[in-house]
């Protein structure tokens, strides 16, 4: 009860730093939920085409250039001057431009594949606008055995024209989970910067010149020792996660109720263990106050970079995600992304929830282990 009533004042002390990691816990989080794109439809956008057309009077070549105006925004840019035609692509007023030869509808009917030139400024619309050039003559190259004349421009037109309907069958409201998932996962720099601090300012009040001597005189076994002090701030560290589990319940509500949001909390408690060991594990490493602010930029700031927390694995290159492989909390925010997309909970799809879970209590298991092996030659030294 002494250890936990001193633990408590020092505390009360560092209130500032706790109240500062919430704060741009909410902060992040809000802003991604105002920035957050809500739209659940899908709306068919259209490049920015321009069509420099030498075969104007063929009517297969009409039927092309008449398809693609109506898939696309077609310019109007003078196609005599290539300088006009190079600026636009340059700007981004023209996504694509079409060079169509004489003679292309002809011997495009004559089975001679006749090839287009074009120019793109490599956007995802001009790729687009490329999927409409292939798929139109493709299936030119395909009914022309079949058919011939305006019946030939007719089957290939409805061919092309035929809508495809896309229904949405998934239950989950995405855009909440997306900003759930990063509430979730900037926890992690909430998390390890308040263990990490917290812990390590405490202990090194604990391990005060005067304080040590006496704890290394006294009858206490040093893993005695580290398990009542890790029990007294497992208690603090667990009423911070309490708190950010209240916040995310103020923020998301109903999806807290949810299965997704139960896969969240647990996900998050394991994580907040982890966290406390690695805490534990920095505090008996050094006692320094001036240093631990350092640490803690470079703990909690560098894993939530290198881990997926600020920036998504998939803009991350494969050289720092194998990197990232060997933290725990590259696992638990892999968890967080499992989590986002799942519908069914049952084995199979809960299965490498586990596996990452797994390897976070492992992680902890190490740290504690690590941390008793220090404490250990610490005594031996002094």
């Amino acid at each position: 009860m002494t250890v936990f009533k001193t633990i408590l004042k020092i505390l009360n002390k560092l209130k500032g730093m706790i109240i500062l990691y919430t704060a741009i816990l909410v902060a992040i989080t809000a802003l991604n939920q105002t920035s957050g794109n809500n739209m659940t439809n899908f709306e068919d956008s259209k490049p920015s085409v321009l069509i420099v057309n030498k075969d104007s009077e063929d009517n297969i070549t009409k039927g092309f250039e008449d398809y693609i105006s109506k898939h696309s925004e077609i310019k109007d840019i003078d196609t005599k001057d290539e300088d006009k035609i190079n600026d636009a692509i340059f700007y981004r007023d023209v996504n694509y431009v079409i060079y169509i030869p004489k003679d292309f509808g002809k011997n495009l009917l004559d089975g001679k594949n006749p090839s287009l030139e074009y120019k793109s400024c490599g956007d995802e619309y001009s790729s687009y606008a490329q999927m409409m050039v292939e798929k139109y003559i493709k299936t030119v190259l395909i009914y022309k055995d079949y058919y011939s004349g305006a019946e030939l421009i007719s089957k290939v037109n409805k061919v092309v024209d035929k809508d495809t309907k896309v229904y949405m069958k998934t239950t989950l409201d995405t855009s909440k989970l997306s900003s759930m998932t990063q509430y979730f996962n900037i926890l992690n720099y909430a998390l390890l910067a308040g263990c990490v601090y917290c812990i390590s300012m405490i202990l090194a009040s604990l391990n005060d010149e005067t304080v040590r001597k006496r704890t290394i005189i006294s009858s206490f076994n040093y893993k005695k020792y580290n398990r009542i002090v890790l029990l007294s701030n497992s208690i603090v560290i667990f009423a911070m996660w309490i708190l950010y589990m209240i916040l995310a319940l103020i923020l998301f509500k109903d999806l807290m109720f949810s299965s997704n949001g139960l896969g969240y909390v647990i996900n998050s408690f394991v994580f907040t263990i982890c966290s406390l060991t690695i805490g534990f594990l920095i505090g008996n490493i050094t006692q320094n106050k001036n240093a631990i602010g350092g640490i803690v930029n470079v703990i909690a700031l560098g894993t939530s970079f290198l881990c997926g927390c600020f920036v998504p694995f998939e803009y991350m290159p494969d050289y720092v995600l194998k990197i990232a492989h060997i933290l725990p909390t590259y696992y638990y925010v892999a968890n967080n992304q499992l989590i986002k997309t799942m519908e069914v909970f049952n084995f199979e799809s809960i299965k490498p929830l586990l596996i990452n879970g797994a390897v976070i209590v492992i992680s902890s298991f190490i740290f504690v282990a690590v941390t008793n092996y220090v404490s250990k030659r610490k005594q031996i030294i002094n």
